[in-house]
């Protein structure tokens, strides 16, 4: 098959048909996953974060049209592997009933590869689409077997760190499986930290966020932006410790009435904007302990503006930087001068014999 530019391509009434064909067919077939993951967005708090993933999917495709290939040979054979394996992954999870719901939609993800590989130009459209395929599985939702264990870790940490929280600030706590017990004078305060409680919501949502954040900022080296993305699960953690020390300390202060309506609701919304104060702080951190290799303008970040950077200078030892004392400068260069660790010869020396 012969390549021929994109912009032809597009404009052909069979590629289009062809495509739009293709879709249909996947969102017949694929129908069941679909409504499974929009009923889990809408309905579960811990994956409300889907809603969010496509629009962001379909923003970074725009974003990256750069990458898109210039020439197209459609159809590519070789995204009919990438339809078999989503087939068999469909139907072996479907047979099985383990993971059920993460395979199939993962299934839903290798059958979009399929596509961009039949209809955009082979595998080098993965370069363009990759992202898309990376992000989209952070709003799937988890294996019974590992959400039901993860929730437990979680819920086992918040009560722990938690009780060292208030022992921290000088109160007798002790922990009785997943509940905290504050003695006092009165009584003692029974705090409960549930499976609601346990942090998965933010821990999953943040997850997202920082993953979002670590691949648009590009001023930063990979190393840099993956120890961001890295941070968001000590975050995530530190922050749903200090609510629950918050609501603690509301309850042990006997305004029940402020701790019912209040303050358990009102601290789990403010997580999140906590959690971005401590990456805001990080990057802050970053900022003053290693220079950016790229300065970015906000639009630029975004992918709304043009692509101006102010690039950092990082002169090499050959270059013409700044005066450096321990090298000789030299004659007629820029910055030539006077040595101070080499004397200049003296006007009155004769000349040698």
């Amino acid at each position: 098959m012969l390549a021929t530019p994109t912009a032809e391509v597009v404009r052909q009434r069979p590629w289009r048909v062809g495509l739009a064909v293709v879709v249909v067919a996947l969102l017949f077939a694929f129908s069941g996953v679909l409504r499974e993951l929009l009923t889990l967005w809408t309905t579960k708090a811990d994956y409300s974060h889907g809603l969010l993933i496509v629009p962001f999917v379909v923003y970074l495709l725009v974003t990256r049209r750069e990458l898109f290939p210039a020439r197209i040979a459609w159809p590519d054979p070789w995204s009919l592997p990438l339809f078999a394996g989503s087939a068999a992954v469909y139907f072996v999870a479907e047979r099985t009933n383990v993971a059920k719901e993460w395979l199939q939609a993962f299934a839903l993800v290798l059958a979009a590869a399929g596509v961009a590989v039949m209809f955009c130009g082979g595998w080098r459209s993965l370069k363009w689409a990759w992202p898309a395929f990376v992000f989209f599985p952070l709003a799937f939702p988890l294996p019974d077997r590992v959400g039901a264990l993860v929730t437990f870790k979680l819920q086992s940490f918040a009560v722990k760190w938690g009780n060292y929280g208030f022992q921290t600030l000088g109160l007798p706590s002790y922990a009785e499986g997943n509940v905290i017990v504050l003695p006092h004078p009165d009584g003692e305060t029974r705090l409960g930290v549930a499976q609601a409680c346990s942090g998965l919501s933010m821990l999953l949502a943040f997850v997202t966020l920082s993953a979002a954040i670590a691949f648009l900022y590009k001023s930063r080296p990979a190393v840099d932006r993956a120890i961001l993305f890295a941070s968001a699960f000590p975050i995530s953690l530190l922050c749903n410790m200090l609510r629950i020390v918050a609501t603690g300390l509301v309850y042990y202060a006997g305004w029940t009435r402020l701790g019912d309506f209040v303050v358990h609701d009102l601290a789990g919304w403010l997580m999140m904007p906590l959690a971005l104060l401590f990456l805001w702080l990080e990057l802050k951190v970053m900022d003053w302990v290693t220079e950016p290799v790229v300065r970015l303008s906000t639009n630029e970040l975004l992918g709304l503006g043009g692509r101006e950077s102010r690039r950092t200078q990082r002169t090499s030892s050959g270059g013409a930087g700044a005066f450096n004392p321990l090298k000789p400068l030299a004659s007629g260069g820029p910055g030539s001068g006077p040595n101070p660790l080499r004397p200049e010869p003296r006007s009155d020396a004769g000349s040698p014999s």
